[in-house]
């Protein structure tokens, strides 16, 4: 099979397990674990924290290496590893250790997955659009499948034992990858301290510096949904296992059509311009569910991840490739997530357990101030362009 093929099957299954941690990791911390709010929010909040050191550390590393291939094989033989494990581990301080173990590898695996399918797809079928559209739709397949069987099976171990699965799964995947030397990189014969210096030396670029803290913010808004969303769904409005994964999925099938459908349309925009279209979004979707509304009209609000995830996303990516090209975008990728996207994601969820607990639905208009001021700083960015294409 074709390398963009290889890149597509590996992605697929990451997302997979990512449809199964993002909504269900939650419950399974508080009916397996019996976690309060608060204390969910800690575990993925210092994870979320921890992974400002880990990342750039980890690009500083990968960029170091020779074939391509080594972050894949880390992250995800740490992930199987600590999946494994986790079956096991009882008590709050064993499992908040082990989660954080779990949440560095999982996220630090993202970017690493992310950049591969964008530069392997550029070279044949199927096209990048396609291929991250394919994936999206894995990540609805993975939740509907644990949904499912969680109901079936009235229990929550189909999580664990899925998210396994797909770790091995992904092992398998990385070997299957091209290898794909790096040695004509000049960073690759630097010490590994000048290779951390020139990560962290990104950040002097105002455009970049910009632009990680307005796509950071707008993401790191949906913390709240993917902290509290599954239990105020469950505990509040009553759905069912089958009803949460339900919503999950229009939210990510939405972002599918988006990537498929409308990829190749959003050309004509700007990149500042489709994260401007995802801070809007974000901020209409935040308010209206902190108002409990009914199951039809969250079905309208869950096709807005089409925008606050998507629109953001693809413009995010789009970005950083048009500012650094393809060997250094990983490294531009681990260093927005680690600098921006992590810690303030990490901030907000750190915010949205105890507000889960004290408040409930209404804790989600924290999350529209978060994502208010990602768009102020994603308007400020397209200004910044505008006024440099017109000066040019």
């Amino acid at each position: 099979m074709t390398p963009a093929v290889r890149a597509t099957v590996l992605a697929c299954l990451y997302f997979a397990g990512f449809g199964c941690l993002i909504p269900f990791l939650p419950l399974w911390l508080a009916k397996i674990h019996g976690f309060t709010g608060a204390e969910i929010g800690v575990v993925l909040a210092i994870a979320g924290f921890s992974r400002a050191a880990a990342g750039p550390l980890t690009a500083a590393w990968a960029d170091g290496r020779s074939d391509r291939r080594a972050p894949l094989f880390l992250f995800t033989i740490l992930l199987t590893a600590g999946f494994a494990v986790l079956r096991f581990t009882n008590g709050f301080v064993a499992v908040f250790a082990l989660i954080l173990l779990l949440d560095i590898a999982f996220w630090g695996l993202l970017p690493v997955v992310e950049t591969t399918l964008l530069r392997l797809t550029r070279s044949g079928r199927p096209s990048y659009g396609l291929g991250r559209g394919l994936a999206s739709a894995a990540f609805v397949a993975g939740t509907t499948i644990v949904g499912l069987l969680n109901d079936a099976t009235h229990s929550f171990w189909p999580i664990w034992g899925f998210l396994l699965l797909v770790s091995a799964a992904m092992i398998a995947a990385s070997a299957w990858m091209p290898r794909e030397p790096a040695t004509a990189r000049a960073e690759v014969r630097e010490p590994f301290g000048e290779r951390l210096a020139h990560g962290f030396g990104m950040l002097r670029n105002p455009r970049f510096f910009l632009f990680i803290f307005a796509a950071g913010l707008i993401q790191a808004s949906a913390a709240f949904l993917y902290t509290a969303g599954s239990l105020i769904w469950s505990n509040q409005q009553h759905f069912s296992g089958s009803t949460i994964a339900l919503l999950w999925n229009i939210g990510t099938l939405a972002e599918v059509g988006f990537l498929i459908a409308l990829a190749g349309w959003t050309t004509r925009f700007r990149p500042e311009t489709l994260i401007v279209a995802g801070g809007v979004g974000a901020v209409v979707r935040w308010t209206a569910l902190s108002l409990l509304p009914p199951l039809p009209v969250l079905v309208f609000l869950q096709l807005l991840h089409a925008l606050s995830f998507a629109a953001t996303f693809l413009g995010g990516m789009r970005f950083i490739q048009t500012l650094y090209g393809d060997d250094r975008t990983p490294t531009a990728q681990m260093i927005y997530m680690g600098l921006a996207n992590a810690p303030t994601y990490a901030a907000a969820v750190l915010l949205s357990g105890p507000l889960y607990d004290r408040v409930g639905a209404p804790g989600y208009l924290a999350m529209t101030a978060v994502a208010g001021l990602g768009l102020v700083l994603a308007v400020l960015l397209r200004a910044r362009a505008v006024e440099a294409a017109t000066a040019a």
